[in-house]
């Protein structure tokens, strides 16, 4: 039996395991920028910019409910955004290509994002797996991982 580090197997369904750690760190810095700015900004903008603040931090508390789920049997994708959204059925046929983006500044890599790209109804849609920081090295193990998963050619 293989195991993965990056999904959960339950029957035959594989699980993604959500960065919550990573997306409930960034939520209490956001939080903390927002107390600060309210206690020390004098400004009428300063209360736009904590409202701004909260809404950004509920948001990635949110994204850690994140569900992607691949069944073997069906050949489906199974995708939930949030907790309280309904979730999106894809087809292993609608994949199209996994993307990895860059954000470099001055030779330093700053982020990484994997991507999803999913061909459906002759629209793109991109379902994000995972983000990290200055190296694309773990991406690269979770498209390793989704092309054994999904039985893609290399």
């Amino acid at each position: 039996m293989q195991t993965f580090k990056y999904f959960e197997k339950e029957g035959s369904t594989y699980h993604l395991k959500v960065q919550k750690g990573f997306f409930y760190t960034m939520a209490a810095i956001i939080f903390a920028i927002m107390v600060l700015n309210l206690i020390y900004a004098s400004t009428k903008g300063a209360a736009v910019f904590a409202v701004f603040l909260a809404v950004i931090g509920v948001l990635s508390i949110l994204r850690s409910t994140t569900e992607i789920s691949f069944d073997m049997v069906d050949r489906k994708i199974h995708y939930k955004a949030f907790f309280f959204s309904a979730p999106i059925t894809y087809s292993f046929d609608d994949f199209d290509h996994f993307l990895v983006s860059k954000l470099k500044s001055l030779f330093i890599t700053l982020g990484v994002s994997g991507i999803l790209v999913m061909q459906k109804n002759r629209k793109t849609k991109n379902i994000f797996l995972r983000q990290c920081f200055f190296s694309a090295k773990p991406l690269q193990k979770l498209n390793d991982e989704l092309y054994i998963i999904m039985g893609l050619p290399d």
